[in-house]
């Protein structure tokens, strides 16, 4: 079984390609849904509420993502914060995702959404993708979701890795910037590539 790290900063549709790779026969773990999951659990919800403070959860007692979203990335500071959190417990469900995912599958995709800084952070993947489109596309994607402003998404791309920073520690790069033959024919050739080694 061949692991993939799929990077890119958000509105590059790291999405659209995973579910290319999904329909050459890959599993995909979603990482954001894994932060969702792991944003119920008890634990990570009083670390949240310790570094964020009360104004960042319901009348339940459940953190609104939207505010946590705020909070955390106001500064980079902050989202290292909340990364602190919430990544050793997601990269502990995300194992456990991929080991039940390995026995169905060839090749597991993992959408890797922050905190890949190096190929040392994804030690566990055979491969690290990254994908990348103009900022201009992923602006236009980013907004077109409905739930964030123009300002929300600018603020969060100054403080991702450029496309540049993630193809110079990618194994391969596929460009989703153009048409979607061009892409999936790049990702039909990383698939191959990947489980040829």
């Amino acid at each position: 079984m061949k692991t993939i790290a799929l990077v890119g900063g958000i509105g590059s549709g790291k999405s659209t390609i995973a579910h290319m790779f999904a329909e050459l026969g890959a599993g995909v773990i979603n990482l954001d849904d894994v932060g969702h999951f792991v944003l119920t659990t008890p634990g990570v919800k009083y670390d949240i509420a310790r570094t964020f403070g009360a104004n960042v959860f319901d009348g339940r007692g459940e953190v609104v993502r939207s505010r946590l979203a705020a909070a955390a990335f106001d500064m980079p500071e902050h989202t290292e914060w909340l990364n602190a959190i919430t990544h050793p417990v997601i990269m502990q469900e995300c194992r456990r995702r991929i080991g039940e995912l390995g026995q169905l599958h060839d090749m597991v995709v993992v959408e890797v959404t922050t905190g890949v800084e190096s190929k040392r952070d994804v030690r566990w993947a055979d491969a690290l993708v990254a994908v990348v489109a103009p900022a201009c596309v992923r602006m236009e994607r980013a907004c077109a979701r409905g739930n964030q402003s123009t300002v929300d998404v600018s603020r969060r791309i100054a403080l991702q890795k450029t496309d540049a920073q993630l193809a110079a520690i990618a194994d391969f790069t596929i460009d989703n910037g153009s048409d979607l033959e061009s892409a999936q024919a790049e990702v039909k050739r990383v698939y191959d590539a990947v489980m040829a080694q």
